[in-house]
């Protein structure tokens, strides 16, 4: 809006500010799930208010897995029955359960864990644009909204479209009964993240 009315705009920043008791809060939650300090971790945020935005449980826990191999814990955010129903079909089908910290935390609790995390990684939600307006490396899993609107700022470059032609509908629930985001493969996230991942490594 700033720009379309003339005024210069070099750098959009999402001031958050986070207490040092948010912090503390947050540091200890994950200790307490089983985040030591220090260690990597993700954020998986696994629910979102449209059935079709969110991405299969089963395709979560094979993902948990995956990070657990590669000596990053996952840790789930989100909050309400349905995102704590999520959880439980996560934790039931892995092998290590991840961290799981829905319902637990504050806004800018959330916030907290959100920028201590090596990424994070859900569909189109809150929680998932909290982390990239903080400039947290941010994967979103997309399909009845398009990316070029609703991706994740700044870097449309970490958005994964379902391959269909019907994508983009905006529609709360498929008309067709199409599970959206179960198109996805967990491999081509699995891709997606370690590209991210060596891109942060560089600029170290």
């Amino acid at each position: 809006m700033a720009r379309a009315v003339g005024c210069r705009v070099e750098t959009v920043r999402f001031p958050l500010a986070v207490s040092e008791k948010d912090g503390r809060i947050a540091r200890d939650l994950l200790a307490r799930g089983g985040v030591p300090e220090g260690a990597a971790y993700a954020v998986l945020a696994v629910g979102a208010n449209w059935p079709n935005k969110r991405w299969p449980a089963s395709s979560y826990a094979a993902l948990s897995d995956w990070l657990y191999g590669r000596k990053i814990i996952p840790v789930l955010v989100g909050g309400g029955a349905v995102d704590e129903g999520i959880a439980a079909d996560i934790l039931s089908n892995t092998e290590i359960p991840p961290v799981d910290l829905i319902g637990k935390t504050s806004l800018k609790q959330l916030a907290a864990v959100l920028r201590g995390a090596r990424f994070a990684l859900g569909g189109d939600t809150g929680p998932v644009h909290l982390a990239a307006g903080l400039g947290a490396p941010t994967v979103m899993l997309m399909g009845p909204t398009d990316a070029n609107r609703n991706g994740p700022y700044g870097q449309p470059q970490h958005a994964i479209e379902v391959e269909r032609p019907c994508r983009w509908c905006w529609k709360r629930a498929c008309p067709k009964g199409i599970d959206c985001l179960a198109s996805i493969p967990v491999r081509t996230v699995q891709d997606k993240i370690s590209e991210l991942l060596a891109g942060e490594e560089k600029r170290l």
